[in-house]
């Protein structure tokens, strides 16, 4: 499958590991993704399948533009993209996950820098746009217009 998620995904990993050779993602089995799936009681897009199968994402660590640079912050914040146990747990079992996916948000990233407020995606699209969920007031921020340009953009 020809997904632009997955191709810029498959190249941001191959930054990574220019940048940091000892980088080592790490991907998932079908049959969790499928176990996922049914704890969720959710059918996840064939590209998810294919990111999380196909690509060592999880794992990695990369920043994007959430602010505009100031004199002595450069505005970028930075995510780890979770594993799918993370990824349960955060819809499931923690705020603000467990208040937003029954409107098809999903969990896929945190923050590395200790804010605590989670990085979603909008699974009704076929190139989802990226949300910044804060876990104290379930406000919904603007990360990206899609992950593929999360992925194409990303900063490392």
């Amino acid at each position: 499958m020809d997904n632009e998620i997955v191709l810029e995904a498959e190249k941001l990993v191959e930054r990574l590991k220019l940048k940091y050779p000892q980088f080592v993602g790490r991907t998932a089995k079908e049959s969790d993704i499928l176990e996922l799936e049914r704890k969720l009681k959710l059918k996840l897009p064939d590209w998810y399948h294919e990111l999380y199968v196909n690509v060592p994402i999880i794992g990695a660590e990369f920043g994007f533009q959430e602010f505009q640079a100031e004199y002595d912050f450069d505005g970028v914040s930075y995510i780890i993209w979770e594993d799918l146990e993370s990824i349960f747990q955060e819809c499931m079992e923690y705020a603000p996950g467990m208040f937003v996916n029954e409107k098809e948000y999903i969990f896929v990233a945190s923050c590395s820098h200790g804010s605590g407020d989670p990085i979603f995606i909008n699974l009704s699209s076929n190139d989802p746009q990226v949300v910044r969920i804060y876990h104290d007031d379930t406000d919904i921020v603007k990360v990206e217009d899609s992950l593929s340009k999360l992925f194409k953009n990303a900063i490392i």
